[in-house]
């Protein structure tokens, strides 16, 4: 917890001109989202409101400012296509989502998901790991070993190789990284492996269907 007197005391020594500065940089980091819940809400209706603000939400106000709400359609070379795995809005309102305790070892993920686990994994070992990624990493760990849980579900939809995580890749990247610690490592400091299985909340097309790798007709 910050030490509010302590702040209070550095904020008074700061200067007009560097008070002015900080207020522009909150402001602006703070500022209210453009897209809120009910927005996204309007366009996918049945969906659990903890699957949009676990997954869309973030991503519609994202910094970048290359998404925003709704996704167009057709979705083109828009940001949302990769995202949303080439299928366009309507085609994801016809997705229902269910919380479900499942295995979550590496061997149960897709293909694609196990290429960005291992990417993070190695980057994490090699020390190459940038910082936003490493602070995600460090964040998921530290409260996987606590709790043994994710500290939220992970948002997945089950493709025929696997699982693909659609929100939370650091977080499982810190899970498989754990699977592989010996316990006896952990036990001491009063810390544990989380459990292969865990629980997510997963999406299944009401026709069977599952998302695009690539755009349609490459």
């Amino acid at each position: 917890m910050a030490d509010v007197p302590k702040l209070l005391e550095e904020l008074s020594s700061l200067t007009l001109l560097e008070a002015t500065e900080l207020a522009e940089i909150l402001k602006k980091k703070w500022r209210p989202p453009e897209v809120s819940l009910a927005d996204i809400k309007r366009d996918l209706p049945h969906w659990p409101d903890a699957v949009i603000e676990l997954w869309l939400f973030y991503l519609a106000n994202r910094s970048a400012g290359d998404t925003g709400w709704p996704p167009p359609e057709p979705l083109g070379n828009h940001a949302w296509a990769a995202i949303l795995g080439y299928r366009p809005l309507s085609w994801w309102r016809e997705v229902s989502w269910k919380r479900e305790t499942t295995d979550c070892g590496f061997a149960n993920l897709c293909p694609g998901t196990k290429v960005i686990v291992a990417q993070v994994l190695m980057e994490k070992a090699s020390g190459t790991i940038d910082e936003e990624t490493g602070r995600r990493f460090k964040k998921g760990a530290d409260y996987l070993m606590k709790n043994g849980v994710f500290e939220k579900p992970l948002v997945a939809i089950r493709l025929p190789d696997g699982l693909s995580i659609l929100d939370g890749n650091h977080r499982i990247s810190a899970f498989c990284g754990l699977q592989e610690t010996p316990a006896e490592l952990l036990e001491p400091r009063g810390l544990k492996k989380p459990a292969l299985e865990q629980d997510l909340w997963i999406g299944t097309h009401n026709g069977g269907e599952v998302p695009l790798d690539y755009p349609p007709g490459l």
